[in-house]
């Protein structure tokens, strides 16, 4: 019986699996001028990966369908029950096709898989549903077909019980095993995460994660994800792209032209606050190598996170999207956009990319965002190999070994690289290797000691890097992914909650630039890639290099509660849809209402973002409507 149950479940999903793996290759065909650069083995490779994506959301829609038409097939129910059953098979399974069909079309005016964001155009469609049927009548009429298929198939299956003299028990066994099988398929494994629509764009080249998605999958897997609103302060992209043009005015650059391509090293410190390190602090500070660093190189004491939270400071730093949404990038209906981040530009000038990060793969996100951003090889806590012994026991590896790791595996590289390493020993629950016990001052916070240790790492990491043929040849860029808890005597204002290092550090070139001014994490990729003298074709219309900043055309980003902060040298500006945008000090004491000129810089910025998330040209302004 066990084996006849199967058998007739499984032949329902392969047959499901087969309609989808059609509206694949339908698409793929729509649009394979975009894929002509791909090879054949890549082609396949998503079309293989895509079964996984199929696989998560037909089992998640049709394991409690399944059980009545199996039922019928095994013993006797009520007829009705089974052609009921028939019935809603066919029409759930005809809607998840007919989604599939969606961006057969729709794709080509948004350039990623449709996401629940589409009910915002629902009375758009009801409005124009004449022209919409006159023009894509042919996507109808595939629909109409497929639905057919879908219910002669499924009209066929006869209510005919097999006799069998085994017991139901075996039945209920057979079954719940299925179900087991079933929440793993639609998990998609036992990772930590279940499958997200940004892991699709882990493949080669990440553009064919299009290939690999279905849209069913990408729209319930965003449901409940807060959509933001477009927004149209301006009648045109132009008058948006004047403004924040005028407001990145940058001088000519000073930087001596490179003879050799230098390597890229950016180091992100987990819950690291500014107020942590002594330079510039009335605090002792936890951080002595740190330190030293900062006070002979490019330290800048009014750098700011556009965030609060690790996930939303990595798109922040590698791809200068800043979180001015509710969700993070990396979670939100947005994470499949067209991505033009500092891995995809160095890559096409001829980079190794790396992302290293010592907790568990999977965790926030990273390695699937890092692949789109097009950070080529992950190294996670699955891919380390060294000693058990140095698993903290909550989130991966020590800072201090896994630096040391991440250094031996960098050498391991061809020049010239890019790799970007996230530590993880300064999150809580703050714990430090035993040998280490009493070591480093304990402070007035639990984080402190950690900070310490963490300093202490890195001091071991440069001090083995600094023996590696690659060090001389590197510009190393560290800072934190967003601040943690403040100390009694700390800045209490609102700077504290988003103040973080920005370090820049080459060990045989003395950099230049005017650290007083005001900086954020969506700096740092214009200002690698001004410093490397690569020309990005798309930049984003957020963020400046810090080699070529303008006083009074410096600035921070940040958004909370609704609220935008545009951070400036003495002040800032609270901008919320709706009401009047003021100006406060950072005492958080009003000053005066904005300018006109403030108020213009703030909602060019709401209108790129947004309209930029929302119709996929963040990295490509023009094309907006």
């Amino acid at each position: 019986m066990i084996v006849a149950l199967y058998r007739f479940l499984f032949s329902r999903l392969f047959f499901l699996l087969l309609l989808f793996s059609l509206c694949r290759l339908l698409f793929f065909l729509f649009y394979s001028n975009q894929f002509e650069s791909c090879t054949n083995a890549q082609i396949a490779q998503a079309f293989l990966v895509g079964v996984r994506f199929d696989v998560s959301i037909l089992l998640g829609f049709n394991v409690v369908f399944l059980l009545p038409l199996a039922i019928g097939r095994f013993f006797n129910i009520p007829k009705s029950i089974f052609f009921l059953t028939k019935i809603l098979f066919v029409l759930v399974n005809s809607f998840l096709v007919a989604l599939n069909l969606i961006d057969l079309e729709y794709f080509a005016f948004t350039g990623k898989r449709t996401g629940i964001e589409i009910i915002g155009i629902k009375d758009d469609v009801a409005n124009q549903i004449n022209q919409l049927i006159l023009n894509y009548w042919h996507i109808g009429l595939l629909a109409f077909v497929l639905f057919l298929w879908i219910l002669l198939r499924t009209l066929r299956l006869k209510y005919t019980p097999i006799i069998s003299k085994k017991p139901i028990i075996y039945f209920t066994l057979g079954y719940v095993v299925f179900i087991g099988l079933s929440i793993i398929g639609i998990r998609s494994g036992f990772q930590l995460k279940p499958l997200r629509p940004n892991v699709a764009f882990s493949v080669e080249p990440s553009k064919l994660g299009n290939v690999v998605l279905n849209t069913p999958f990408n729209i319930f897997m965003t449901i409940g994800i807060e959509p933001i609103e477009e927004v149209h302060f301006f009648n045109s992209s132009e008058e948006v792209s004047s403004i924040l043009n005028e407001w990145n005015t940058q001088t000519k650059s000073t930087l001596t032209p490179q003879t050799k391509k230098q390597n890229i090293v950016i180091i992100i410190l987990e819950s690291f606050g500014s107020e942590y390190w002594g330079i510039n602090s009335p605090n002792k500070g936890f951080t002595p190598f740190l330190d030293s660093l900062a006070k002979t190189n490019l330290y800048f004491p009014n750098n700011f996170a556009n965030g609060r939270a690790s996930m939303e400071a990595v798109p922040s730093i590698l791809a200068s999207i800043p979180s001015l949404m509710q969700e993070p990038y990396i979670t939100s209906l947005y994470q499949t956009n067209t991505m033009n981040g500092l891995g995809t530009i160095l890559l096409k000038n001829g980079y190794h990319t790396s992302f290293f990060h010592a907790a568990k793969n999977g965790s926030m996100g990273f390695d699937a965002f890092t692949k789109n951003a097009d950070f080529t090889h992950y190294y996670g806590l699955n891919e380390y190999t060294g000693s058990k012994e140095d698993y903290d026991g909550n989130w991966g590896i020590y800072d201090e070994p896994y630096l040391q790791y991440a250094n031996n595996t960098i050498s391991s590289f061809q020049q010239p690289f890019a790799s970007c390493v996230f530590t993880i020993s300064s999150h809580q629950p703050y714990s430090i290797p035993k040998k280490y016990s009493n070591k480093f001052p304990k402070g007035d916070l639990p984080v402190h000691e950690t900070i310490g240790y963490v300093d202490y790492a890195l001091k071991k990491f440069f001090e083995a890097a600094r023996k590696e043929a690659w060090y001389d040849n590197t510009l190393f860029i560290i800072t934190a992914d967003h601040t943690h808890m403040h100390s009694v005597d700390a800045d209490q204002s609102i700077r504290a909650d988003y103040k973080v290092p920005l370090l820049f550090f080459h060990p045989k070139q003395k950099l230049q630039a005017d650290t007083s001014l005001v900086s954020n994490h969506i700096d740092i990729m214009p200002s690698i890639l001004d410093y490397l003298q690569i020309i990005n074709p798309n930049p984003a219309l957020l963020g400046q290099s810090v080699f070529g900043k303008q006083m009074g055309h410096d600035y921070a980003v940040n958004f909370a509660n609704n609220t935008y902060g545009i951070f400036l040298k003495e002040y800032y500006i609270q901008a919320s849809i709706g009401k009047e945008f003021i100006i406060k000090n950072y005492k958080d004491e009003f000053i005066r209402t904005a300018n006109e000129k403030e108020k213009l810089f703030v909602e060019a910025i709401i209108q790129y973002y947004n309209n930029g998330m929302i119709h996929n040209t963040y990295f490509d302004w023009t094309k907006t409507k």
